[in-house]
C-alpha cells in the first residue's frame, strides 16, 4: 500500500480552537496524525495517509492546515514513502508537548532520520 506524508513546521502552536480543526481535519480525510503543540516553537505536524485515496486525502488535509494560518507555515516536505508509519490510526491525531517526546515516537516507527532531514537538523538523504 502506498503511504503519503508530510510534513509541517509553524511558529508554534497553542490554539485549542486550531488544534481542533487540525484533529477534525484529520478525521474527515483519514490522516493519522502527529503533532507538538505548545508556547515553544516551533509548531509540528506529519501527517500520513494510505491506500488509493491517500495522496487527495493529505493534499486536503495540509490545506486545511494551511487555512488555518499559521505563523511561519512552511510545509517542509510532502512525499510517497514506503517506510514506517505513524504509531496512531488513520484519523486519529496524537499530540506532544515537547521535541523530545516527539522524537521518541518518532524514532519507535523509525523515521527519526526523516524528520531530522527534512526538520533540518541533519544532513544526509532523510
Amino acid at each position: 500500500m502506498m503511504l503519503y506524508r508530510a510534513l509541517i513546521k509553524t511558529h508554534h502552536m497553542t490554539s485549542r480552537k486550531k488544534i481542533t480543526a487540525i484533529t477534525k481535519a484529520a478525521k474527515k480525510c483519514n490522516c493519522a496524525v502527529y503533532l507538538k503543540s505548545g508556547v515553544h516553537p516551533p509548531g509540528v505536524m506529519v501527517g500520513e495517509c494510505g491506500g488509493e485515496q491517500g495522496e487527495l486525502d493529505l493534499k486536503e488535509w495540509v490545506g486545511s492546515v494551511k487555512r488555518l494560518r499559521y505563523k511561519d507555515y512552511k510545509l517542509l516536505c510532502s512525499e510517497t514513502v514506503e517506510q514506517g508509519r505513524l504509531l496512531v490510526k488513520s484519523g486519529d491525531v496524537k499530540e506532544f508537548h515537547s521535541m523530545k517526546a516527539l522524537a521518541h515516537d518518532l524514532g519507535e516507527c523509525e523515521i527519526l532520520d526523516w524528520w531530522s532531514f527534512h526538520m533540518g537538523f541533519t544532513k544526509g538523504d532523510g
